[in-house]
């Protein structure tokens, strides 16, 4: 029983640890979709559909590290440059890769790490190249979003999986943002407000068990994209846990009994 209580103390120090650094109440968030995904099954270092996701709030909107800032300073995070951010928008709540951040000079868009060989500016849109473990053009529309600054962001499974119907032939890139009105929602521009934190660390798998039945019970409407293969290593934890448990909870026993 001692030892029950040790480590129940242990758990809710680090969590109070964990919280007080994070800046965000909670700071976990479950990743509900597939949409940061390389694949369609479980990759180490990649946010995948049933993880739990540790966040910390960010200080500035500078301090936010964009895809474009990344392929200057090396940064990656989540096997690709830049962070991972989590922000809010009509009652949502939505995690994507930080691409750029967009403001305007009048009618002059201006892109925040602007690097000519990895960027084009249109009067009409602006395309990043080469961008993401598919190599893929994501080109953003300016259209919808005239005169709105913010972070532009965009989910890598989106613009990787290379949707036939996001694909413009004239420009050879794909409307793959948040900000673009073709994938069925628009997001403006992210305000430095709306954003709840930044990924720091994903904990694998164990999102599932409360995903699972929400899926089952249709709670979650959405199709579950979760691979199996997220399943089989929760399995396999699970039973991994379970057994060290009763393994350590059979030692406890035998030298209670022994003394």
């Amino acid at each position: 029983m001692r030892v029950v209580i040790a480590v129940a103390i242990i758990f809710l120090a680090i969590l109070a640890g964990l919280t007080v650094y994070s800046g965000v109440l909670p700071p976990f968030t479950i990743v509900s979709s597939g949409s940061m995904q390389h694949s369609d099954t479980w990759e180490p270092g990649i946010i995948t559909t049933g993880d739990i996701v540790y966040l910390k709030k960010p200080e500035s909107a500078s301090s936010i590290v964009t895809y474009l800032n990344g392929t200057r300073s090396g940064y990656r995070s989540f096997g690709e440059y830049g962070q991972v951010i989590v922000y809010r928008y009509d009652g949502h709540q939505i995690i994507h890769r930080a691409m750029f951040y967009l403001s305007w000079n009048g009618s002059r868009p201006v892109v925040y790490g602007y690097n000519s060989s990895l960027v084009t500016i249109g009067s009409n849109f602006i395309i990043l190249r080469d961008v993401g473990y598919s190599g893929n053009n994501l080109i953003v529309n300016l259209a919808p979003i005239r005169n709105m600054s913010g972070f532009i962001t965009c989910g890598d499974f989106n613009l990787g999986n290379s949707y036939p119907y996001l694909y413009n032939k004239t420009l050879n890139g794909y409307y793959a943002a948040d900000q673009d009105q073709i994938l069925g929602f628009f997001d403006p521009p992210v305000k430095f407000s709306e954003i709840v934190g930044y990924a720091v660390f994903d904990i694998p798998w164990f999102g599932l068990i409360k995903l699972w039945p929400s899926w089952e019970l249709g709670i979650l409407k959405e199709e579950n994209p979760a691979p199996l293969m997220s399943y089989v290593l929760l399995i396999l934890s699970l039973a991994l846990a379970t057994a060290i448990i009763s393994a350590a909870y059979i030692v406890h026993r035998h030298r209670h009994y022994e003394n």
